[in-house]
């Protein structure tokens, strides 16, 4: 029996993904999750939701990983893909299904970047607790769209095309506050199993899936659906794949 690759993450993971702004687009080519698993020889099971903030990626993978009928020898490797810090998680209905918001009204990007980065911390204590092999991947920016001001979705277009949400609090002094927030938290986390950490150009980390990311040259369309929807197309997401691939060791 294969090992199981186990994965999280949001839209750049999730296998049902399909374009806001090009709905009629064929987007059903394999994402990084079932890519990986294929060159590792392992079975995909891939827990991706589009709009998944944080909550979601780390309570996805604890559901799955504690779940008591489950053998944890059989989990060959656990990537976590993670989201943006602005992004709010919920369960809904007699089956709790999860469902999100683009926004957290109760917070501002310090608080909210904290609580993320809780869930990295956990995520990684809860693999070693089961001796599991596990990697972090900061998929998409962490803050920097949430106090840059987040762009309307195209499913948002009868407001204004070009509309921006604003940041609502101190945009400077939040962002010292973040980088300190990561920066404290840099004794904790293992750096060997977070690709990008510290996570913030700044601070001399990255974002995996950003357009200035080692494998996205800024301004080249090629691993992109389009200029408007800066999802990875199929040959973006062969990219992710074999960067992740290429420092498992």
């Amino acid at each position: 029996m294969k090992k199981i690759l186990l994965a999280s993450g949001d839209s750049y993971t999730d296998p049902n993904f399909i374009s806001d702004f090009h709905p009629d687009l064929d987007t059903s080519w394999p994402m990084w999750p079932e890519l990986l698993a294929d060159k590792l020889d392992m079975q995909c099971v891939n827990l991706g939701k589009s709009g998944a903030g944080n909550e979601y990626i780390y309570s996805s993978l604890l559901d799955y990983i504690t779940d008591p009928n489950l053998k944890k020898e059989d989990i060959g490797l656990v990537v976590a893909g993670w989201s943006q810090i602005q992004r709010k998680d919920y369960q809904t209905g007699q089956s709790g299904r999860w469902t999100n918001m683009r926004i957290d009204p109760h917070g501002d990007a310090f608080s909210l970047a904290s609580k993320s980065l809780r869930y990295y911390l956990s995520f990684q204590i809860m693999c070693e607790r089961y001796k599991l092999n596990y990697l972090q991947v900061q998929m998409i920016n962490f803050h920097s769209d949430f106090l840059g001001g987040l762009r309307y979705g195209a499913n948002q277009f009868n407001i204004e095309k070009e509309k921006i949400i604003k940041y609502p609090y101190d945009k400077e002094k939040d962002k010292l506050r973040v980088y300190n927030s990561i920066l404290n938290n840099d004794y904790r986390i293992n750096h060997k199993k977070f690709i990008g950490w510290p996570i913030a150009k700044e601070l001399g980390g990255f974002t995996l899936g950003a357009k200035n990311s080692p494998i996205f040259p800024n301004g080249d369309l090629s691993f992109k659906i389009s200029e408007l929807d800066e999802h990875p197309n199929a040959l973006g997401q062969r990219m992710i794949a074999e960067y992740i691939h290429d420092r498992l060791g």
